[in-house]
């Protein structure tokens, strides 16, 4: 250490994360992110904090990894400073920045590594700060640990709460689970397990407080990993009432986990405004956030209107990114007038093609949604697309070149509005359509809204097929249609037609308008199943049911294109109906 007073204490905060190097190794990069205040009398004289900076402390703030033989203990910690204010400005004194230590683990471990010091600024008596962050380097475990992303300090009312996001070391958001927990209990502060949300009870007085938290991974199976970060956090609790409030402009939904979701598209401006709403009439006011990473977002704030602004005039397609940005807001000259910090989460996607509905509009009285339909009978489904970049144009939407509509089947006109588009197909399978598997491609195009010159050029396109299953050997019924009228459709007698279907006590009547068998729509069987045996071809089954190769080719749709000798697939189903008066 050097010889200072613990009350000159420069510690504001600071957060503890790694991420490994390559499964090759058991090497390891921890980053310390912290936070110092800038009037510190410990620092060199005249020091040019563009430097890095070998830091300092009544007690020298030290890595110590634990749990790889003898403890590695290093005391040279250089701070890489990105961001700064100085003493006397709104919301001022302070440095911020990151700490790069990396260490060769000789195995998979378990570690530990503490980042430890003193003295925390603004706390009354020598109060040390300890961080510490689980390490384990087995194949099967996550090869990093969540970095935090905060504020210096966080300042909250009683009874409200504030969030401590975590993301990927690399700054973004990706599919990980995590658990949040606080190991060194503070009464009257809770923080929920599942979406890192720090509340602060009703009855905790105004004052200053450290609070230290902890973040887990979470495996496959949602148990908690060895791969833990961790945060030292000071709050101050104001007084009810007492402080500006903040909120964001055009956010597209409210989420547990963050305070807001933006999402925008690679080809598209990007522009945010967070409002400051003020307690006291003229007051000024001075605006802070978490490090801009991964997003190279511009800033500027209007302290008069009191409106932050957060733009990318120029997104182009390949540079698709998110992360995190965590604000609060000063109202002066009442410099404890602070905002909760407020964070949201930007998602900056690559522009696509235009996206189908995962599911079929269906437009008919059938139940459910199945693509498993029946002779005679009509039914009918839209498909739906809509371009999630809002300012696109849907500008088509068609079957693709390598698909035919079935014979019989209508495709009305696309209805195409703006960024969405919407069309229909009908169909009522013909007599010989029975047996078959027909596939549909659907096939949307966009047309680009706002264009930058080599940035977002032409169309995109994207792709839906559905496969429609007509079943064999089943028939439904249409109004006015007569037993003789069915058999006449596929061939045969009524007489034939009745014996496939027996519980029909009046044939002679019209089958359409029969009370027991629901009138239009009943189904009745058309033939029988025969399993196909061993060595049975094409020709041979429709010898020996005494019918024709082409007669049998129209029970069965799926043999279109077979020649008469290509063997059947054993144990396979055709609708067959015999006739003993026929050979070929």
């Amino acid at each position: 250490g050097i010889e200072h007073a613990w009350a000159d204490g420069h510690f504001l905060y600071s957060t503890i994360n790694w991420e490994r190097a390559s499964t090759e190794n058991y090497d390891v990069t921890f980053t310390i992110r912290s936070s110092w205040t800038k009037s510190y009398s410990g620092w060199p004289a005249n020091f040019n904090f563009s430097h890095p900076l070998l830091l300092r402390g009544y007690k020298t703030p030290t890595l110590t990894l634990i749990g790889d033989g003898p403890n590695a203990t290093s005391t040279f910690l250089n701070l890489n400073v990105d961001a700064m204010r100085e003493p006397g400005e709104p919301y001022g004194d302070w440095i911020e920045g990151e700490t790069h230590y990396t260490h060769s683990f000789s195995g998979p471990g378990k570690y530990t590594a503490a980042f430890t010091g003193c003295c925390v600024a603004g706390s009354p008596g020598e109060v040390d700060f300890n961080l510490e962050s689980a390490v384990e380097l087995m194949d099967d475990e996550p090869a990093f640990s969540p970095r935090l992303l905060v504020l210096p300090k966080v300042h909250v009312a009683p009874g409200g709460s504030f969030t401590v996001p975590a993301v990927h070391p690399k700054g973004t958001l990706d599919a990980a689970s995590y658990r949040w927990s606080i190991p060194r209990p503070v009464p009257g502060f809770s923080v929920a397990a599942d979406d890192g949300i720090v509340i602060v009870a009703g009855n905790v007085q105004h004052g200053d407080y450290n609070l230290y938290l902890e973040v887990a991974v979470l495996d496959e199976e949602g148990l908690v990993t060895e791969s833990v970060s961790s945060v030292h956090l000071q709050i101050v609790v104001l007084s009810p009432g007492s402080a500006p409030t903040l909120s964001a402009i055009g956010g597209e939904q409210f989420d547990a986990t963050m305070d807001q979701i933006y999402s925008f598209r690679t080809g598209f401006p990007v522009h945010i405004m967070v409002n400051v709403q003020r307690t006291f009439e003229g007051s000024t006011l001075a605006m802070r956030h978490t490090s801009a990473l991964p997003l190279p977002l511009t800033t500027s704030f209007d302290a008069v209107a009191g409106v932050l602004s957060l733009a990318w005039d120029k997104p182009c397609v390949g540079q698709a990114v998110e992360g995190v940005l965590c604000f609060a807001a000063m109202e002066l000259p009442h410099a404890l007038n602070v905002s909760s910090q407020m964070c949201l989460h930007i998602a900056i996607d690559e522009d696509e093609g235009p996206a189908f509905a995962a599911e079929l509009e269906f437009l008919d009285s059938e139940p459910g949604s199945s693509l498993t339909w029946i002779m005679g009978r009509e039914r009918a489904f839209a498909v739906n697309v809509e371009d999630a970049a809002v300012m696109d144009r849907v500008a088509s939407l068609e079957l693709s070149s390598n698909t035919s509509l079935p014979m019989g089947s209508m495709l009305e006109p696309a209805h195409l509005a703006g960024n969405t588009g919407r069309r229909v197909f009908r169909w009522m399978p013909l007599m010989t359509a029975g047996g078959g598997h027909y596939q549909l491609c659907f096939e949307a195009k966009d047309t680009p809204g706002v264009t930058y010159e080599r940035c977002r050029l032409g169309q995109r396109s994207s792709m839906k097929c559905v496969t429609i299953a007509v079943t064999a050997c089943k028939y439904a019924v249409r109004p006015q249609e007569s037993m003789s009228d069915v058999a006449a459709l596929f061939n045969t007698d009524w007489v034939q037609m009745w014996a496939l279907n027996p519980m029909i006590n009046s044939p002679d009547i019209e089958v359409g308008y029969q009370a027991d068998l629901a009138a239009k729509g009943a189904v009745l069987n058309t033939g029988h199943h025969y399993t196909v045996g061993s060595g049975d071809y094409v020709a041979a089954v429709a010898y020996k049911f005494g019918t024709t190769v082409k007669f049998l080719i129209n029970l069965n749709a799926q043999l279109a294109g077979m020649a008469d000798n290509a063997p059947l697939v054993q144990g396979s189903t055709l609708c067959v109906i015999p006739n003993s008066c026929l050979r070929d």
